[in-house]
């Protein structure tokens, strides 16, 4: 058993931090968490010293794209999708290093090609290649041409079509179901065009996936592909911008898990600043980009559940950059507390993984992040990472 005494403990529970106490790791777990009276007097001469420093549970990304890197160059990444399968599973590697070095211990990739996301969850849990703990989707489905589909995504049209994908992403390995129910926000036009999947082929395939014990991940963005996601019994809401109080009031209502992924338009408003691009202008993207500032304020006031996660891959997005989502869930009005807990202890649930990971508990897995100081006091302290702990192992710091 390894005894460490902590200064200030954050257990992603969103309950109050834990001062000057002591935690216990064993085989990879949690073992206790309590006084030095409750130890050995042996065991807590040998402790190691983290007093200075807080600890709380490893980040968790419920939405990365593992085989995409995430470079502020469109173009160049416009070059990613043609990469042979070889070069993109190597740069996916890399990713995963990028991303635990940063104190992201889990990470749910929502879809990729070549089968990459399911094989690098199989070394990175047999210890073949270090990185964090994954969580996939497989394939996204789409309709044919729908969103994605270049990215290698799973095209269906009809209901029997539908089961059919669904069942070959449980088949392959996947933990949950992706569905592109709409395109991409279009910041010219101020819209996510059409809704894609009819009601009746999301329908069915949520539906299907469910009977599997699959949780359903859906990408929406505008009021009417938002409010179909939601008519259809969603577990998680990917993105939600260009939404207005009355779709804003059905997600409250709906107890969905809403990952906003601010930290992507914030980095497309950077690159419509910086480059000349019909696409991506950047008075488009800040009004779009402002709105959904808005509403996610609005729904944490309103008692939505918002999870942080950062789209990682898409343009301008690193790996690991979590620290940067839960900055701007901050500015959007999430407390500290708040803030933290979307990136721990609610988005272990989110992702139907609260009973092994997300909070500092007896039982849990030991993912720990050590950081200088304290993120509640201070929320951009979340980047001051010392030390990362997975399943109780150290993992090097850049």
């Amino acid at each position: 058993m390894n005894l460490y005494k902590i200064g200030l403990l954050i257990d992603g529970t969103g309950n109050y931090p834990k001062e000057a106490c002591y935690l216990a790791v064993e085989k990879g777990r949690i073992a206790g968490i309590g006084r030095a009276g409750d130890f050995s007097q042996e065991q807590v001469a040998e402790a190691a010293d983290y007093s200075r420093y807080t600890v709380m549970p490893g980040l968790i990304d419920p939405h990365v794209h593992l085989f995409l890197e995430g470079i502020p160059d469109a173009k160049a990444r416009s070059l990613r999708w043609k990469e042979d399968k070889e070069t993109t599973l190597i740069r996916a590697v890399n990713n995963l290093t990028k991303t635990i070095r940063q104190g992201v211990t889990t990470v749910r990739d929502l879809g990729g090609p070549h089968g990459i996301n399911v094989l690098l969850k199989k070394v990175v849990s047999q210890g073949v290649t270090a990185g964090p703990r994954i969580v996939t989707a497989g394939q996204a489905i789409s309709i044919t041409g729908g969103h994605f589909h270049y990215a290698g995504g799973r095209e269906a049209d009809g209901t029997d079509e539908m089961v059919k994908a669904v069942r070959e992403q449980a088949k392959g390995g996947a933990d949950c179901i992706k569905l592109m129910m709409t395109g991409s926000v279009n910041f010219v036009r101020q819209d996510a065009g059409v809704v894609e999947l009819s009601l009746l082929e999301a329908q069915t395939a949520a539906n299907e996936a469910r009977r599997l014990n699959k949780t359903v991940a859906v990408h929406a963005n505008g009021n009417d592909g938002v409010r179909q996601a939601l008519a259809i019994g969603i577990t998680t809401l990917e993105h939600g911008a260009l939404i207005d109080q009355a779709t804003l009031d059905l997600i409250v209502a709906s107890g969905v898990y809403w990952i906003p992924t601010i930290v992507p338009f914030e980095r497309m408003l950077d690159y419509g600043r910086n480059h000349q691009t019909k696409m991506l202008p950047a008075h488009g993207i800040e009004t779009v980009l402002t709105n959904h500032q808005a509403m996610i304020r609005r729904a944490y006031q309103a008692g939505a559940r918002i999870v942080a996660g950062t789209d990682a891959g898409a343009l301008g997005v690193g790996h690991g950059d979590m620290w940067r989502e839960i900055c701007l869930l901050s500015e959007c009005g999430l407390p500290a507390g708040a803030a933290l807990y979307a990136a721990t202890g609610l988005a272990a649930q989110a992702i139907d993984m609260a009973g092994e990971i997300g909070t500092v508990e007896a039982g849990k897995r030991a993912d720990l992040l050590v950081l200088a100081d304290n993120p509640l006091a201070d929320i951009t302290n979340i980047k001051k990472v010392v030390k990362i702990f997975k399943d109780g192992k150290e993992y090097g710091h850049d």
